[in-house]
């Protein structure tokens, strides 16, 4: 497929006729693992103002590329097995590094802001492909560039499409054209995946049907990056924008409704509730999600804050890492199915069998993700799944449809409010059999507060919040 070309786009939401297992993605297989799957905006290996605390193992570094640090930026790649940079502020358009194999960054994760960036898209695209050398690598894939939030999904449902912030979420704060995917040169899809964002439609914000604020938390996102799989062209990079909470220009997440002193969101527990009953993503949940992400297609992530007071950028890379890799033993044998070859994704799709009727996951305030193969298990096959439900109550879950040509022998499964799940199965014949049900990312503190980059505040006294970057610190 060539650049510029669409995938079947396989949403839930608005195609009914594919309401559970998606049947389009038999051919896509998901990431095996890899040494440049885990990135970190914040963190700048070349700049001793952001290389502390250093990147927790499993993670890429990428420092931040300018006009005028290339021989440094060139030395530290040198000394790298996989080449990543970051370019920000201003287009790069002098010096050698992509000439040469042993400095040229396998990763340009390109940031530019304003009205209208995608000039400058178009520009550092066309550069890194031509005049520095590159030899048409872009266009072949041989190297991938991307732009924060350009990803190939026309008419995104999850965003907001009407108020006053709809106009904040296509504002310069979280700008997105589908169109601008194809014209901009790149080849790396990088949309911003930020709960509590304005760009992501929100119970809180009223645009939502989901049944509380953490469940659109989790599905919403899922939903963005569903899509994105669906319709990337093929040979591209997948490596979203991630948070745990970004509440940046959203009125509904900021407590005194004063954004002139920041946005900061209380998440007040309401008397007498344990800490589980907060609206805020738990380590546990954010884990999750990170898991579902790479059970959908994800090549990688890319973190940006943590977003919580408190949360320090060690543990936001250590719960990344654990969802992506799925740490621990309890995922031993689902993680040998990323491993073991053959490893296609299980779904797609944005509806769910919940309670016996079949919903969107965005109303259901449930989801299940998976990866299986036909081929492990002496021929047999393996399957994983993954059932997330952040409603307030329980709920079963059950899939009349096949998954890779085999039925599902499980019957109704109850999962909890709040609760994940990880459901194993074995292949015998034209069926997978459960063999394994176990909770799993049981961290449930929801409690805390939310806010752009606790990186940056350090506090919750935020006046001037306005002058710091709508989505990371400058460098």
């Amino acid at each position: 497929m060539r650049q510029g070309e669409k995938k079947h786009v396989t949403s839930g939401r608005f195609r009914k006729s594919l309401q559970l297992v998606a049947l389009a993605v038999g051919g896509l297989f998901a990431s095996a693992a890899s040494a440049d799957q885990l990135f970190d905006f914040t963190h700048d290996p070349i700049d001793p103002a952001r290389s502390n605390p250093p990147l927790e193992a499993g993670f890429t570094p990428a420092p931040f590329l300018t006009n005028t640090n290339q021989t440094a930026v060139g030395n530290f790649l040198q000394t790298q097995p996989v080449k990543a940079v970051k370019i920000q502020l201003a287009p790069v358009v002098s010096g050698t590094l992509y000439s040469n194999t042993n400095t040229r960054p396998k990763y340009t994760f390109m940031d530019f802001e304003g009205p209208a960036p995608h000039p400058l898209v178009q520009s550092q695209s066309g550069f890194i492909n031509g005049p520095l050398g590159s030899n048409g690598a872009v266009t072949a894939n041989q190297i991938y560039v991307g732009q924060f939030n350009y990803y190939p999904v026309p008419n995104d449902p999850t965003r907001p499409s009407a108020g006053p912030i709809a106009t904040v979420a296509t504002s310069f704060q979280f700008p997105h054209d589908a169109s601008q995917y194809y014209t901009g040169g790149v080849n790396m899809a990088n949309e911003a995946l930020y709960p509590g964002a304005p760009d992501l439609r929100s119970k809180a914000n009223g645009n939502s049907t989901s049944p509380n604020i953490r469940a659109g938390f989790m599905t919403l996102p899922i939903t963005r990056l569903s899509l994105t799989t669906s319709n990337l062209p093929s040979g591209h990079k997948h490596i979203p924008y991630i948070t745990r909470f970004n509440n940046f220009g959203n009125p509904a997440f900021d407590s005194d409704q004063n954004p002139a002193n920041g946005f900061v969101w209380n998440n007040t527990i309401p008397s007498g509730q344990t800490s589980d009953k907060g609206q805020l993503l738990s380590r546990g949940d954010f884990q999750a999600l990170v898991a579902h992400y790479r059970m959908r297609g994800a090549d990688g992530v890319h973190l940006l804050d943590g977003g919580v007071v408190g949360y320090t950028r060690p543990q936001f890379e250590q719960d990344a890492r654990a969802g992506w890799n799925l740490e621990g033993a309890v995922f031993d044998n689902a993680r040998s199915i990323f491993t073991g070859g053959g490893t296609r994704l299980a779904t797609l799709d944005t509806y769910i069998r919940s309670d016996g009727t079949t919903k969107s996951i965005e109303d259901a305030g449930m989801v299940f993700s998976g990866v299986y193969s036909l081929t492990q298990a002496g021929g047999a096959g393996k399957l994983a799944l993954l059932v997330s439900n952040l409603d307030e109550i329980a709920h079963t879950f059950d899939i009349p449809n096949k998954i890779g040509g085999k039925s599902i022998v499980m019957g109704a499964q109850t999962i909890l409010a709040g609760q994940h799940k990880l459901l194993e199965f074995t292949g015998a014949g034209t069926q997978w059999n459960l063999t394994n049900n176990v909770a799993v990312f049981t961290d449930a503190d929801r409690s805390g507060t939310g806010v752009p980059e606790p990186a940056v505040m350090g506090t919750v006294a935020f006046a001037g919040l306005f002058a710091v970057s709508r989505r990371r610190q400058r460098a």
